[in-house]
């Protein structure tokens, strides 16, 4: 008989910070789990779709049906996993990167949620999670694209949707597994000892290039605003259609912090025969889309090259953020791989970027969209790679060698060297090597009692022997009071006797600690 196990016991593959049970579900709960998890994502997804084709919808005032926004949903959804897409016969694969974003979100919070339920197990419960995700969305892509019809504007490829579907939905699946679960220990031990911090360097350099892309693309809408309010107003002259391209401009948003990020980097961007850099600017027809509107159409300014130190910056993050998680007392050769690691993986994920960003533009004008990811790539390398590396190799003056540290010493040595005195402190003077005044001083002598000093007790007799036990220290501390007292005056009958008898008492004990 099979005993049952306790909601608070935890598989030995799931993180210590895991607080769901980890009990685990089996038979047709375990699959009610994953399939109610694989079809949630894909409602959930494209009903925020329709939501956003029925708003487009109901402020451009087509008297469009409630059937024609779910209609209009499907290409949207498509989009929304890298799909390319034909436009009236035209290649169309310059696809908005905000709701492939908000996909990517819906994955990974339903990935995350169902490997909780089904126990948080890396090797039983991750992989039906990521097989069930992948392969639920790539069906619907595939059943979305083969139910368009031929002649409508928008059509997909099956083949084409299968793939991307698939392909995106697992990384999004994959992203919420690790963060549930956590790598698996054989993973972990693979992975040196420097590969954390160059993780984490990597995180901290692609939100670095992306901030810097973000201000180059304030800065271009602040410096080409009377052009992008022109493109407003030439292809949204009404509330209506100015909302819906307001959202479109939105849904591109992120594409343009790329584009933005490939400029600073020094590629730039190119749209149709139009290419803008920081070092050139080749003349095109003006795109009246409002984000291409900020691209510059005159010879690039002075300051333009400014704008390089913003990766520089960038490559900087990365080189301190791997000092720092590998720790002052690290080896040069690990903080070098963790720098050079973590500059491959900036340089492979903005690449990606790049190319998501881009694409085709249906055989127009200003067809295609080019981000120069053959460029960003290397570009990544040297000037982000290159200031990463050198705070990386920067070495601290170190240490003697030869002293000894706190570690190698004892408690009581430790101890005892910290409470020793040092010289020039402030609560020690220094001694000098004579304490007699230099020939020819006239610094008058110092009649004044030192702090804390007795003076009716006289300073001791040097002819007086040295004690060597207590008997003879109490000897000659009743012969000193006996001295002051005799130097003070005659003392009465009863502290005489007393002194004599003490004096009787002490003889007494020195002739016996003698004998």
């Amino acid at each position: 008989m099979r005993g049952t196990r306790s909601p608070t016991d935890r598989p030995a593959d799931l993180p210590a910070g895991d607080h769901e049970s980890a009990s685990g579900a089996e038979g047709l709960d375990r699959l009610r789990i994953l399939l109610a998890a694989a079809m949630g994502t894909v409602l959930v997804s494209y009903a925020l779709l329709v939501v956003a084709a029925g708003l487009v919808a109901l402020t451009a005032a087509s008297g469009m049906s409630v059937d024609g926004a779910f209609t209009v949903a499907i290409p949207l959804w498509l989009a929304a996993h890298q799909i390319p897409l034909q436009l009236h016969g035209q290649p169309l694969s310059v696809l908005p990167l905000l709701p492939t974003l908000v996909l990517v979100a819906v994955v990974f919070i339903g990935s995350r949620w169902s490997v909780r339920r089904l126990g948080g197990r890396v090797r039983t419960d991750a992989g039906p999670v990521l097989a069930t995700q992948a392969g639920a969305h790539a069906a619907v892509a595939v059943l979305a694209g083969a139910l368009l019809p031929r002649d409508a504007a928008v059509v997909a490829t099956p083949w084409a949707a299968m793939v991307g579907a698939g392909i995106v939905t697992a990384v999004a699946a994959g992203l919420g597994l690790l963060w549930a679960c956590g790598p698996p220990l054989d993973w972990r031990e693979r992975v040196p000892h420097w590969g954390a911090a160059a993780g984490h360097g990597s995180v901290l350099g692609v939100v670095a290039l992306l901030g810097a892309g973000a201000v180059v693309l304030c800065a271009g809408l602040v410096l080409r605003a009377s052009a992008v309010e022109r493109a407003f107003a030439e292809i949204a002259p009404g509330f209506g259609a100015a909302l819906g391209v307001t959202l479109l401009a939105l849904a591109y948003l992120p594409n343009a912090v790329v584009a933005g990020v490939s400029w600073a980097l020094g590629p730039g961007v190119s749209v149709g025969a139009a290419a803008v850099s920081p070092f050139a600017v080749e003349p095109g027809p003006a795109p009246p889309f409002p984000l291409l509107a900020v691209m510059p159409v005159s010879r690039p300014p002075a300051w333009a090259i400014v704008v390089l130190v913003l990766p520089v910056a960038a490559g900087v993050l990365v080189g301190l953020s791997c000092r720092r998680r590998l720790g002052p007392h690290a080896d040069v050769t690990a903080r070098l791989r963790a720098a050079g690691a973590a500059t491959a993986l900036v340089a492979a994920a903005v690449g990606l970027l790049a190319l998501l960003s881009g694409g085709r533009l249906a055989s127009g004008p200003f067809d295609p969209v080019w981000l120069r990811a053959e460029l960003v790539v290397p570009a990544v390398l040297v000037w982000v790679g290159g200031p990463a590396m050198l705070i990386a190799a920067f070495q601290r003056a170190a240490a003697d060698p030869a002293a000894p540290s706190a570690l190698d010493l004892g408690p009581a040595e430790a101890d005892a060297d910290t409470a020793a005195p040092v010289p020039g402190d402030r609560d020690e003077p220094l001694v000098t090597e004579s304490a007699e005044p230099e020939p020819g001083s006239t610094e008058p002598e110092s009649t004044e009692p030192e702090p804390g000093r007795d003076e009716s007790v006289s300073d001791p007799d040097p002819s007086e022997p040295v004690p060597r036990t207590v008997a003879d220290l109490v000897a000659l501390r009743s012969r000193q009071a006996a001295a002051a007292e005799r130097a003070a005056g005659p003392p009465a009958d009863g502290a005489a006797d007393r002194a004599d008898d003490s004096a009787d008492d002490s003889g007494a004990e020195s002739d016996a600690t003698t004998v």
